[in-house]
């Protein structure tokens, strides 16, 4: 009876970690998707704080302002829209949310090259500094995607709070 069972467990115990590993196209090109941002704009719906559009922005800005691309890249603005932002109280503090679309537009014709959005959250103990923490994270998400050279925080700050 053990062997019956332990078979089909060690069977997935075996290929479950095979199943996570990926190996890239040949043709992926890692900076196909990298472009020289030369600036960048939040809009939000009227219904989002006016303290978190303006955190976001001047951290976006820090960020495109600190990135000097070495290589000639398709030169590019961002669009930052923050859709919707929503608090999820807790037992313990509270989960503040916000969905967020990124547009990427051409300088040069200003044709939209590419339009993605993500979900990003922060967990706080207290509603202070709510809407700071969370530009940060879109900030964070925002420079860690078009590979900005923004003021990032330590790896061990980084490790303390995700």
């Amino acid at each position: 009876m053990l062997r019956c069972v332990s078979r089909p467990v060690l069977v997935a115990l075996t290929v479950l970690p095979l199943m996570a590993f990926r190996m890239p196209a040949a043709s992926e090109s890692p900076e196909s998707l990298l472009y020289d941002v030369r600036g960048a704009f939040v809009t939000a719906r009227p219904t989002v704080p006016q303290e978190l559009v303006i955190a976001t922005d001047m951290l976006v800005d820090e960020a495109v302002r600190a990135t000097v691309r070495k290589t000639m890249l398709p030169r590019t603005i961002i669009s930052v829209r923050i859709d919707q932002i929503s608090r999820l109280p807790l037992m313990i503090g509270s989960r503040h949310e916000a969905k967020v679309t990124v547009k990427v537009i051409a300088v040069a014709s200003g044709d939209p090259i590419a339009e993605g959005s993500f979900r990003t959250s922060v967990f706080l103990l207290d509603n202070a500094g709510a809407d700071r923490a969370l530009a940060q994270r879109i900030a964070d998400r925002i420079t860690t995607e078009f590979r900005l050279d923004g003021p990032g925080r330590p790896a061990i700050v980084n490790a303390l709070f995700p």
